[in-house]
């Protein structure tokens, strides 16, 4: 009886023994996960994240990319921002964000032959271009205020502040004649002739004191020879007093 009394006295003892290492351990575990060493977050500004990287695992830190943007100042691949900030007391095996530069923005010129002039002025500003020379020319082939050229050239690579130029069309060139000979003939006959040439004809000048037919033309302006365009003007004056008796 006093032996079996002994045994359990031994194995109690030694539960107690396994329970109070196992307290302990774990005791030793936490405390040594609460109180282990800190490490300090190194600056990575400007750095490309490979370098980063290794910096970090240097440390017993992790790199973690968390976003991208745009940056003039720096070029593409190298970090532009980080958390937890440089100095930084962490602990081992912490992520360390960062942001990565893509470099200064850079827009392709827009393809703008072909379509209007105002629709590229849109197009350009929308894009954060600017217009630079817009010089108009007559063409047969373009309709009237379409783009026939562009510099620079669609997907050339340029800057937020490029400009590109464009030659528009005034549309097809106004027909050019040589002033012909007018006086002598009649009124309705010169008339219609010019109305054909697309010539405009002032309020005709009546001349009572002519010699002349009454209705034939005694004067022109311009003279015989002289270049006109359709459009332009021209001033007659006829023999005889007007229609209306004036």
């Amino acid at each position: 009886m006093r032996r079996g009394v002994i045994v359990l006295a031994w194995i109690g003892a030694f539960a107690g023994l396994l329970v109070a290492v196992g307290v302990l351990s774990a005791y030793l575990t936490v405390r040594r996960s609460v109180s282990g060493q800190d490490v300090t977050v190194p600056d990575l500004s400007g750095l490309t994240s490979e370098d980063a990287a290794a910096l970090l695992k240097k440390q017993g830190l992790i790199l973690e990319e968390a976003a991208q943007r745009n940056d003039e100042a720096l070029d593409a691949g190298r970090i532009l921002a980080q958390d937890p900030a440089p100095g930084t007391s962490i602990k081992p095996q912490r992520k360390v964000k960062v942001v990565v530069s893509l470099g200064n923005k850079v827009n392709s010129i827009p393809e703008l032959r072909g379509g209007a002039a105002r629709k590229a002025q849109i197009t350009l500003q929308q894009q954060g271009m600017k217009l630079g020379d817009q010089v108009y020319v007559y063409s047969r082939r373009v309709e009237e205020n379409m783009v026939i050229a562009q510099d620079p050239l669609p997907e050339s690579a340029g800057l937020s502040d490029a400009k590109v130029a464009m030659l528009v069309s005034r549309g097809a060139p106004p027909r050019a004649y040589v002033m012909p000979y007018l006086v002598g003939r009649g009124e309705s006959e010169v008339l219609a002739f010019l109305a054909r040439a697309g010539v405009r004809v002032a309020p005709l000048r009546h001349d009572p004191g002519s010699g002349a037919s009454p209705g034939t033309v005694t004067s022109q302006d311009p003279e015989p020879g002289y270049p006109v365009r359709s459009g332009d003007l021209v001033t007659l004056t006829v023999a005889g007093g007007s229609r209306d008796g004036g």
